[in-house]
């Protein structure tokens, strides 16, 4: 595929706005991209140049939050998830899988509305919360390209039920874990889309273009954070949210 200059303009636009909600939040680059992607490319090829953006600019900034991260955390929730996605990439290409991207979505809307009530999914990591919430952000991950949902309430639910520290530390503290997940599954989702045969020669120079914006975005919305108060940060999370649940209930 050789995009047109308008197309390809218009995707580096995109690009840069998913970066600028990454390096804000943590997350958020890959729901920006699924839904303006897919007006204008095929589901196959958009969910390819989601996960190869994200994966190419995943170590960008790592020097602030890499040792921030709890990796003991990230990495068993983060290889869950990526089980889960081979499992959902294969049912999806056999036709197999159920149409369960708007019950998806309807639980995702639920689950906005209690954040933004004040609910929070208070866990301690074990083995049920780790394995429920890595299943789903897997297969929200094959299904539609926005996993974070459940990465979200998992590391939030584990911040505070072990809060003791500050609320600006805590709130870091979700951001870099959220960041080293998404290190860790883009580059195991485009290994995976590899494998399947899914990354050609078209996504991999459609991406050349893509990434230098998305980076862009990602260095402006690192500065935008640390400006950020605590409250606003949860405030722009629960919206992500829940323009994540709308995505997946329009599917």
């Amino acid at each position: 595929m050789s995009p047109s200059l308008p197309l390809l303009s218009g995707l580096m636009a995109v690009s840069l706005l998913a970066g600028l909600t990454k390096g804000v939040t943590g997350f958020g680059g890959a729901l920006v991209m699924a839904p303006l992607f897919g007006l204008v490319l095929p589901s196959s090829q958009a969910a390819a140049l989601i996960v190869l953006v994200n994966c190419a600019a995943s170590l960008q900034g790592w020097r602030g939050w890499i040792r921030c991260a709890h990796w003991p955390t990230v990495l068993p929730l983060a290889a869950i998830a990526l089980a889960c996605t081979a499992v959902g990439v294969q049912l999806i290409a056999s036709g197999r899988l159920p149409d369960l991207h708007r019950l998806i979505g309807l639980s995702v809307l639920a689950v906005t509305a209690l954040h933004v009530l004040g609910w929070r999914w208070r866990h301690s990591g074990g083995a049920s919360a780790t394995l429920a919430a890595g299943a789903i952000s897997g297969m929200m991950t094959a299904l539609c390209g926005i996993g974070g949902v459940a990465a979200v309430y998992y590391f939030d639910g584990i911040r505070r039920a072990a809060a003791s520290s500050a609320e600006p530390e805590q709130t870091a503290f979700l951001r870099a874990n959220l960041l080293a997940y998404f290190m860790v599954l883009f580059f195991g989702a485009a290994l995976i889309l590899a494998w399947d045969g899914q990354v050609g020669w078209s996504q991999l120079s459609m991406s050349a273009w893509l990434v230098p914006a998305f980076a862009g975005g990602v260095l402006m919305g690192e500065r935008i954070y640390g400006w950020l108060s605590p409250l606003w940060f949860q405030r722009i999370v629960a919206g992500l949210l829940f323009c994540a649940g709308m995505v997946a209930l329009a599917g």
